[in-house]
């Protein structure tokens, strides 16, 4: 596999899930190297002094993923799955930029940031507590995630107004800003109480159903499942 692109992190990680999912859409070879978490290695040398791009700077912040494609090294889950389609999709199907419309791609960056900016801060929050933290053999803040809960409840209801009216985020089409949501939801959805946000929501649910029925999903999803010991699936 030397040719293939290098992912690193672990496959349980929503943001490591969202680089494969993109390279399993666009059908690109890859590795996936994974680090310890448990003990840390995404903080430790050599990762931390790998070239991160073509300036000779370190990665500063020690998170995961980071992508190897030959003399290129990158981070940042967004911008990799960007590098990733810009470099590798194609037309049509695999085009989850929609970069022969400016239309569409308008589209898709305006619902990727309300995924970055008001969807994930609640998610992530919940599955904190819900999820990561008692992984780790914590416990969770029942308020905060109740703040949290309250928080993504409106934003769920604005997706349910849009989605009311279109099968997908930014159209009629799968996109990008469609599959950066899986992650989080798929452990919000299969590792917590709380499916019953999008389950309350009929067009979000049905949009979520659209979205599990894809093929890199499907093979995606079991490596959050085992990784992360989610009670159900989703």
């Amino acid at each position: 596999m030397g040719g293939a692109v290098k992912v690193y992190g672990v496959a349980a990680s929503p943001f490591v899930a969202t680089v494969l999912l993109c390279l399993e859409e666009v059908g690109a070879d890859y590795e996936l190297l994974p680090l310890d978490m448990a003990a840390r290695e995404q903080r430790t040398e050599p990762y931390l002094s790998r070239n991160f791009s073509y300036d000779p700077i370190s990665q500063p912040f020690g998170k995961i993923p980071a992508l190897e494609d030959r003399e290129l090294t990158i981070f940042e889950s967004r911008a990799i799955s960007r590098y990733v389609l810009r470099k590798y999709g194609g037309t049509g199907a695999t085009d989850l930029l929609r970069a022969s419309s400016l239309e569409e791609s308008a589209m898709v960056d305006v619902w990727m940031e309300v995924e970055a900016h008001q969807y994930q801060p609640a998610i992530a929050n919940i599955v904190r507590q819900c999820v990561i933290l008692p992984f780790i053999g914590g416990a969770r803040d029942q308020a905060v995630v109740d703040e949290y809960v309250g928080k993504l409840e409106k934003v769920l209801d604005v997706y349910e107004a849009r989605l009311s009216s279109s099968p997908y985020l930014a159209g009629d089409f799968f996109s990008l800003a469609d599959l950066v949501h899986f992650g989080f939801t798929y452990c919000l959805v299969a590792g917590t109480e709380y499916a019953t946000l999008l389950e309350s929501r009929a067009s979000v649910m049905a949009w979520w159903g659209r979205i599990m029925t894809r093929p890199a999903v499907r093979k995606v999803a079991p490596l959050i499942h085992l990784g992360l010991k989610l009670s159900s699936p989703a």
